[in-house]
């Protein structure tokens, strides 16, 4: 979330928003990403990058509590165990809650007495869209681009099992589902037919229709329940842990027609973050053959200077994410090969040169995309990707103020609350003692600094792809 809100910008200060045509986001930059799109002045909330030179001790320990990186530096956990502990919260719902009263509510966009559901900006629908039902109240994006997609994984069937199956799943202010459809099947749960119907976001969660018309539209009856900016956060970001039960997950009912017995399937689905088929956030927009992309690693792991491209990656060496698009086998992302194994060497190598010049890590690349039927993309296309990882830069470092550098080069107890130790790869869970995903104003505002930073010194890459 905080690296985002840095590359955001950057981004604006590049001028380059405006040219965006998607955020693609996933947990912790979904975070950033819907606040600063949907907030009333989001832009202002976003602020501004602090040149190095400007960034002194005293005003890193400072954060504005209007500004969107305010929510990352508040008690997460507190607020987590209350609605836990809360018996008015049902348990699927606790995880969603807490992070729609942390990240959401200072911008009014949650309130679990009243809530209000989400769709597109205001005048963005073609006069020839199906809808003729007078536009529900909800919140809505300041403008139709950048256009966010949210993504989570459907789990099916609900109880743990080393066959679950794991789907990719989209939010956005148009519409919500799994976009390719697929048959599955379970030794226990039977068969499902599962994806390829969208739904728009005020209706999901609603009973299943009998049947699609001749266009495959149907109309809906609203759910009892509205489906918030709230629930789609919760589970774009809902960590899966083993030791948790499945009770204490998001859920939403989802359906498709015809299921594998010619009648709906509809199911009160289980939600976890969408890192669970896809942490970067990349395949989807391959999908839609997005012509090019930059894509922001925002990584817990150093990327090593001493990792052989001409090997895949040790563990450690690197966001393990990354080697799986190039054909790495994995356990995790078994499915996710879309790149050449030769283009890997040429990225990381990239990166690894840049990390020695103390450059920030911008590697600009032409790709040819292979075909993976199981996401849906189609092969034979190049697409340009500026591929950024998160890393510390010592060319920023070099312009810091003395009592800044310092603090970065103290030997700190990484235990310590508020130390700066693992810097720029902060955990993603208990950075500081007692906390979840708190970070202290200082430890925010300097990773902010540092990716902002990051997108303006390697301005000419991003304006090549973007431009």
């Amino acid at each position: 979330m905080v690296a985002t809100v840095g590359q955001l910008r950057g981004l604006a200060a590049l001028g380059l928003l405006d040219r965006v045509g998607y955020l693609s986001c996933v947990s912790g930059s979904a975070w950033a990403v819907v606040p600063y799109l949907y907030a009333a002045g989001g832009v202002a909330r976003l602020g501004h990058v602090t040149p190095p030179a400007q960034c002194t001790a005293a005003r890193l320990d400072r954060v504005e509590q209007h500004s969107l990186l305010a929510p990352a530096t508040r008690a997460f956990r507190h607020t987590l165990a209350a609605m836990d502990a809360d018996p008015a919260v049902s348990s699927d719902q606790a995880w969603s809650r807490a992070v729609g009263d942390t990240f959401l509510r200072p911008y009014g966009l949650h309130d679990p007495f009243a809530p209000i559901g989400f769709g597109p900006a205001s005048g963005s629908l073609s006069a020839a869209s199906p809808s003729t039902a007078p536009p529900p109240r909800c919140h809505r994006p300041r403008a139709a681009w950048p256009f966010p997609v949210v993504h989570a994984t459907l789990n099916w069937p609900e109880a743990r099992s080393p066959g679950q199956h794991r789907l990719p799943f989209e939010f956005t202010p148009l519409y919500v589902g799994s976009p390719s459809r697929r048959t599955l099947h379970d030794a226990k749960a039977g068969s499902r037919t599962v994806g390829g119907a969208l739904v728009e976001p005020c209706g999901f969660g609603c009973d299943p229709p009998p049947r699609f018309d001749d266009t495959g539209c149907v109309g809906v009856v609203p759910p009892a329940r509205v489906f918030t900016l709230t629930d789609m956060l919760g589970a774009s970001s809902a960590l899966n842990t083993p030791d948790r039960d499945v009770s204490g997950y998001p859920h939403a009912r989802y359906w498709t027609l015809p299921g594998a017995d010619g009648g709906p399937d509809c199911v009160s689905d289980l939600f976890t973050d969408g890192g669970d088929v896809d942490t970067l956030a990349v395949l989807g927009m391959l999908r839609r053959r997005i012509p090019a992309m930059v894509v922001c690693i925002n990584s817990v792991w150093p990327l090593a200077l001493d990792h052989d491209t001409r090997r895949w990656p040790e563990p450690g060496q690197i966001d393990p994410a990354v080697a799986p698009l190039f054909g790495q086998p994995s356990p995790r992302w078994p499915r996710n090969q879309v790149f050449a194994r030769a283009s890997y060497r040429e990225v990381v190598s990239t990166w690894q040169a840049c990390k020695r010049a103390g450059r920030p890590l911008v590697a600009s690349t032409r790709l040819r995309v292979e075909p993976n039927a199981w996401w849906g993309i189609d092969g034979g296309w190049d697409v340009s990707v500026c591929w950024v990882y998160n890393s510390r830069v010592a060319g920023w470092e070099a312009e810091l103020g003395d009592d800044v550098r310092r603090l970065l080069s103290a030997d700190s107890d990484p235990a310590a609350e508020g130390t700066l130790a693992r810097f720029p790869h902060y955990r993603t869970v208990g950075q500081n003692p007692g906390a979840l995903t708190r970070l202290t104003a200082r430890q925010a505002n300097l990773l902010a600094d540092l990716a902002g930073w990051g997108v303006l010194e390697s301005g000419d890459a991003f304006r090549a792809v973007l431009g």
